[in-house]
């Protein structure tokens, strides 16, 4: 602490004896500096939805900005969903989670949901093919994008009758046409 005219300011934690003296007689004041506590934390965001591997960065504001001690921790409350380093979340599977920012004794939050990363295309290794009675053709289906969640392909014939298939292997049935579907999450 410094005193300048009677005028004392605080300078750091700690404790620090003030005298007045006038003549031979002397008043002194013991001043203790103590903590500026944190009154609240804000967060940037108080809501997010990732895709697995996606980050979202979260910052935390102190008040009163004067806080002595503005160190910030962060904690997920399910780390198999989210992660968090330095404000920094990263999705790791579908599901929520909260994160909470700690600094003193106030904390903030937000919830975090991981969401699906739907299909968005599907594309055969074959737009036709011609087959006789009893011969099979083999069919790949290219899920999009390589991260999409759900890749299952559902496969449909149009007609059993003519060509039927099972896990992408068309076998051609009776003379005739028949159209082979290839369904991944809602694109075929």
């Amino acid at each position: 602490a410094t005193v300048s005219n009677g005028v004392v300011t605080a300078k750091k934690i700690g404790t620090a004896t003030i005298t007045a003296q006038a003549g031979d007689m002397t008043a002194s004041c013991t001043i203790t500096v103590i903590p500026t506590p944190v009154t609240s934390v804000i967060l940037n965001k108080t809501t997010a939805s990732l895709k697995v591997g996606e980050t979202v960065t979260l910052s935390a504001t102190l008040n009163p900005s004067a806080a002595t001690d503005k160190t910030v921790t962060w904690t997920t409350s399910d780390a198999t969903v989210a992660t968090v380093s330095n404000g920094v979340v990263t999705a790791k599977k579908i599901g929520t989670a909260t994160i909470t920012a700690k600094a003193g004794e106030k904390t903030a939050t937000c919830s975090i949901t991981i969401i699906p990363t739907p299909v968005t295309s599907v594309t055969l290794s074959k737009t036709s093919a011609s087959l006789k009675v009893g011969e099979t053709v083999t069919l790949s289906a290219t899920v999009n994008p390589s991260d999409a969640t759900d890749k299952t392909v559902t496969w449909t014939t149009s007609d059993a009758t003519v060509a039927t298939v099972s896990n992408g292997v068309v076998t051609a049935k009776k003379l005739g046409t028949a159209t082979i579907t290839a369904k991944a999450g809602e694109k075929t």
